[in-house]
């Protein structure tokens, strides 16, 4: 009995202590919870920063054509990486040749044996990071690759990982390239262009997302913070014609291939009544080919040659009352400021009107004029030039433009014979766009323009901002403006001109000019082993009877020994360029103003889609390859079909068209792609 209780006094004891004990760890585990989440601070020096913000991009703002169509779009695509550690042994030894095979199908890169052997190794050695092929893929294979084998298990079971990125596409790949620029998330790559100058539009605000790290050193998401979603950018409607840009292009390469003395040069087409740029083209030989790598149009500038006797023929209509059939003597040899100044141009006239003098683009006549006209005060045909606002610094979409400049009685390096030299386009400095601008001012009735590449901002389709022609001024009267448009319609059909044009099927009117270009070593217009370079140039506008297009048309040449002039060079690729814009459209003057404005043309078409349709109807996808062309179409929530290989070229329903279901394409390999 005794013994009895003695050992139930010692049970009690030992369940008392086990009491205790467990009561002590409770409260030990209590007291650690409550440390954690509400104490607790790990160690800085041990484990560093223990928050931080990611930072979350937003969508990059599209490039749009003025018709809508992708000029640079942004696509996300996505790296592959696995963990080859977490699925489950069986689960992996049965299912990873299935995955090899499959991966192997849709990379295309190595063999499935490859990629099995891979893996296997990976899972052998507890590596939990692995990359899969050697390329992103777009959101359509990574669908594909989800439903893979052990992948689609998801990513703590089947050990995918996926990681988006977003990748800057160029549908019409070299096509205005240096007017469109490149995207900036590769800091390598040279900054310029819409994609620059127009970054803070594209590219959006960015947001915030709060992260915690933890004991074990991973980031995780705080949601004790809030997150601060991102802004996407905004489109930039441009007001590039894509067909007429493509149209500029080929011409101007296919005149650059004809001769292994040829540099590169540029194309520009305005639009007339609103100084809307259409068409810029810049072309540069390099490793056998020609491409965007300068932009010529607004970036170099020169002497532009016998283009400027445009505006010394205003100034002086203007000034001095000048008549088209006032006539000089005709001097192929003429002496002023102790230079014998030639011209060949003459040597079959005695006598020379002022019209023919500028249809024959003869240098002393026009340095005659000026200097009769103007030897005791250059000044005033400094001034009036500047009045003409040839030489007119105007702000412009693009970064880089160099700035005009006309030499001045005022400047300390001036002497007599400058004042006969800026009457034929010497000593003075512009830009193609310069020049341009100034033709397109005469083709418009005498109003001056600024040219700009950029016609509105969009959100969802809508304008955020607008941007609408701008007049700078007034450049001289309208009856000067009629006869000078006589005088370059007479360049065309009787003057340095005729042979080029003759048999245009669109009226041309505009001017030839030649220019030597000066070594930047020896500063003269030959080098040191007697090469000269030289820029053909044609400038001027069509239909003559109506103008609706201004264009210009430089080319550069090597360093040479031969001559170039903007008759030979210039001059058909300006014909076939107006040509091709005036066959596109046999009822193109009529079409011209019966197509709606480029913004409310967007806008229109956005009001009138159902909701669950494109923005705009069918995207146009014409021009683009199949990958790009696929991307935008499904994620608009069509099913598409296609036959043949290359670009698209046709699809149905046609752009713009308010459709659901499928849109077929047609694909044909254009020759210029073909290498």
């Amino acid at each position: 009995m005794r013994n009895r209780k003695n050992n139930l006094k010692v049970s009690i004891t030992k369940l008392g202590i086990v009491y205790i004990v467990v009561a002590i760890l409770g409260l030990v585990v209590i007291g650690r919870i409550i440390d954690l989440q509400f104490i607790h601070k790990p160690d800085k020096n041990r484990f560093g920063n223990n928050f931080r913000y990611d930072v979350i991009d937003g969508k990059r703002g599209d490039i749009l054509a003025r018709d809508g169509r992708f000029l640079a779009v942004s696509t996300p695509q996505y790296e592959i990486d696995m963990d080859c550690t977490v699925s489950d042994k069986d689960t992996f030894d049965r299912d990873v040749g299935k995955l090899a095979a499959d991966l192997s199908t849709i990379f295309n890169d190595k063999t499935p044996r490859y990629f099995e052997s891979e893996m296997v190794n990976a899972r052998e050695k507890d590596r939990k990071h692995i990359r899969i092929g050697d390329r992103l893929v777009s959101h359509q294979e990574l669908q594909q690759i989800q439903n893979f084998p052990i992948f689609n298990q998801g990513r703590f079971k089947g050990g995918l990982k996926v990681d988006k990125k977003e990748r800057r596409l160029y549908p019409y790949t070299t096509l205005g390239r240096r007017v469109l620029g490149y995207s900036l998330d590769n800091a390598e790559k040279t900054k310029v262009g819409l994609e620059m100058c127009y970054d803070y539009v594209l590219k959006g605000k960015s947001g915030k997302r709060p992260m915690m790290r933890t004991e074990n050193h991973q980031w995780i998401r705080d949601f004790t913070q809030p997150e601060i979603p991102p802004e996407d950018g905004l489109d930039v409607l441009t007001t590039i014609d894509v067909d007429i840009q493509d149209i500029a292009d080929r011409a101007l390469r296919e005149q650059l291939a004809k001769s292994d003395q040829l540099q590169g040069g540029c194309v520009i087409v305005m639009e007339t009544a609103t100084g809307a740029i259409r068409a810029m083209v810049n072309l540069q030989k390099y490793e056998g080919d020609f491409s965007e790598r300068i932009n010529f149009a607004i970036n170099r500038k020169g002497e532009p040659g016998s283009v400027f006797k445009l505006a010394t023929l205003i100034s002086l209509i203007e000034q001095k009352g000048l008549k088209l059939d006032q006539t000089i003597k005709a001097q192929p040899h003429w002496i002023y400021g102790g230079h014998d100044f030639e011209d060949h141009y003459l040597n079959s006239y005695s006598t020379i009107s002022v019209l023919r003098g500028f249809e024959i683009s003869s240098n002393n006549v026009f340095r005659i004029l000026a200097t009769t006209n103007y030897e005791k005060d250059p000044e005033d045909f400094i001034g009036k030039l500047n009045d003409l606002k040839i030489n007119y610094n105007f702000d412009f979409d693009l970064a880089g433009m160099e700035k005009a400049y006309i030499k001045s009685p005022e400047d300390p390096t001036w002497s007599p014979v400058d004042l006969p030299q800026i009457a034929m386009g010497y000593t003075v400095e512009l830009t193609p766009l310069h020049t341009l601008n100034f033709y397109n001012a005469v083709a418009n009735g005498g109003k001056m323009m600024k040219p700009y590449l950029v016609s509105a901002f969009l959100k969802d389709g809508h304008p955020v901002k607008e941007f609408k022609p701008e007049t700078i001024s007034v450049i001289c009267q309208k009856s000067t403006i009629d006869t000078v448009k006589r005088a370059l319609r007479g360049v065309v059909t009787d003057g340095t001109g005729r042979f080029t044009f003759k048999g245009c099927k669109v009226h041309v009117s505009g001017k030839t000019g030649t220019a030597q270009i000066v070594d930047p070593e020896t500063g003269e217009y030959v080098d040191r082993n007697g090469y000269r370079q030289h820029q053909a140039t044609f400038v001027g506008f069509f239909p003559s009877e109506a103008p609706k297009y201004s264009m210009i048309v430089v080319v550069y040449s090597e360093k040479t020994r031969s001559n170039f002039y903007g008759a030979s060079w210039g001059g058909p690729v300006f014909r076939r360029v107006a040509e091709q814009i005036y066959a596109s459209s046999p009822e193109w003057q009529k079409a011209y103003y019966e197509k709606p404005g480029d913004v409310d043309y967007l806008t229109s078409l956005k009001d009138k889609a159902p909701e669950d349709t494109a923005a705009a109807g069918v995207p146009c996808v014409v021009g683009m390859g199949l990958k790009d062309a696929m991307y935008i179409l499904e994620n608009r929530g069509f099913k598409v079909n296609f036959s043949g290989n290359g670009k698209v070229i046709a699809q149905n329903p046609p752009a713009g068209a308010q459709a659901t279901g499928k849109v077929a394409l047609m694909l044909e390999h254009d020759s210029k792609d073909i290498n």
